[in-house]
């Protein structure tokens, strides 16, 4: 990590040497885990076990609402919990593959691999910024 960010400036090496004097520090990556099947046997997967698909926040509601549709899914399937998996598991893909598809668009934009990028990603950040201060003074003075 050191030599990753060696050349960086601003608060780069402060960050760096706190990263490595922390007790246990630690690096989460960007990643996206994609699994064939939700179920086996018995054992079916819930929110981000099954489907992480969210940078900024959906998990908690998407996990709520893939717990509801498989209490349905199994309340309209008594006594074959497989079907029940499979009906559960086609329905929320549904819902979370266009998510899963996102979040890789989003992490490339949010986290971006070359210098370009990071200029793109942090002149579009500080319009952004601009734009909403402009509309919340405007909307403080009507």
């Amino acid at each position: 990590m050191a030599d990753a960010y060696a050349d960086v400036r601003w608060r780069a090496p402060e960050l760096v040497a706190a990263f490595f004097d922390h007790p246990a520090p630690y690096f989460d990556p960007l990643t996206t885990v994609r699994v064939p099947s939700w179920s086996r046997g018995r054992v079916v997967l819930l929110g981000d076990a099954a489907a992480a698909t969210a940078l900024l926040g959906d998990r908690s509601s998407m996990a709520m609402a893939g717990a509801y549709a498989l209490a349905e899914e199994l309340a309209a399937q008594p006594g074959d919990h497989a079907r029940a998996f499979a009906a559960y598991e086609s329905r929320l893909r549904r819902e979370t593959g266009p998510r899963q598809r996102r979040v890789g668009l989003l992490s490339r934009l949010l986290v971006p691999r070359t210098r370009p990028g990071l200029a793109v990603r942090n002149t579009v950040g500080r319009a952004v910024g601009r734009t909403h201060r402009t509309a919340t003074r405007e909307a403080a003075n009507r």
